[in-house]
């Protein structure tokens, strides 16, 4: 992969979350006026505006679906097939709209909290769980945008998708990391390294879960594909894990792995 696809990938796992950052930085001055005990803190927070998140969010949502047709012509090394969608799944676009609103409520509710001289945590709680939200919606509405659009480019094209995921993806990403999916196709549903899996359901393309930072390519070898699939045995067996999923996981799942035969 070069250094300008991948320079890409990363770039569309973390579009939008510039977009959101004035809300993040107006709260973070409202907890700071909290505890100082500042007197302009009803003002400040009668004066604080929801930003339009849903907004900026659905426009990220649109700019990581054309940057992820982009990514995938550029790997299929040919000119954008004919019957590629010019709009993402409005899925996610009513998805990125449904977080600005709830962030709209909470950030309301905070202001009459603060008219009625409710304490510092009533007022600030609910809004920061909803920010918290949101940072995991910008992640995972735009990881699936980016995805949605190297999809649409390999159907259009005729081509299978592969599925790439991370050295320390969760178990179940990881079992799908290599696998293909013909056009027009999904990826079977429940495959993981664990125990059991938590998503029975068949999927076309990444997140498998909120903040997933899987992705999808047209596939252009079977070559490839088996060294994806090599890597993510050889993740398991080594325990490359985040701080998210517990040793004793990926244990049991090298364990499963060995009594396998697995090189």
């Amino acid at each position: 992969m070069s250094a300008e696809i991948e320079l890409a990938r990363l770039e569309r796992q973390v579009l939008g979350v510039a977009r959101v950052s004035r809300f993040l930085v107006a709260v973070d001055e409202l907890r700071r006026m909290l505890a100082a005990e500042d007197p302009r803190l009803v003002a400040r927070v009668l004066a604080l505006v929801a930003p339009a998140i849903g907004k900026d969010l659905a426009a990220a949502v649109g700019a990581a679906f054309h940057l992820g047709v982009t990514d995938a012509v550029k790997m299929i090394g040919e000119s954008e097939p004919k019957g590629v969608p010019v709009k993402p799944p409005s899925a996610l676009v009513t998805a990125a709209r449904a977080a600005e609103k709830a962030i709209a409520v909470e950030i309301s509710k905070a202001r009459k909290l603060a008219r009625a001289g409710a304490d510092p945590a009533t007022i600030l709680s609910p809004v920061l769980a909803a920010s918290n939200s949101l940072k995991r919606d910008v992640v995972t509405l735009v990881n699936h945008a980016g995805n949605a659009g190297a999809t649409a480019v390999a159907d259009a094209a005729g081509l299978a998708t592969v599925w790439v995921a991370e050295t320390n993806a969760c178990v179940e990403c990881l079992a799908y990391s290599g696998r293909v999916a013909k056009p027009g196709k999904t990826f079977p549903g429940g495959l993981t390294y664990g125990a059991k899996s938590y998503n029975p359901e068949p999927i076309a393309y990444p997140p498998r879960h909120p903040r997933c930072r899987c992705t999808v390519e047209p596939l252009r070898s079977g070559e490839y594909a088996e060294a994806l699939r090599r890597e993510a045995d050889r993740s398991v067996l080594r325990g490359f894990s985040l701080e998210s999923e517990s040793m004793k996981t990926r244990i049991e799942a090298a364990d499963r792995l060995v009594s396998k035969g697995v090189d």
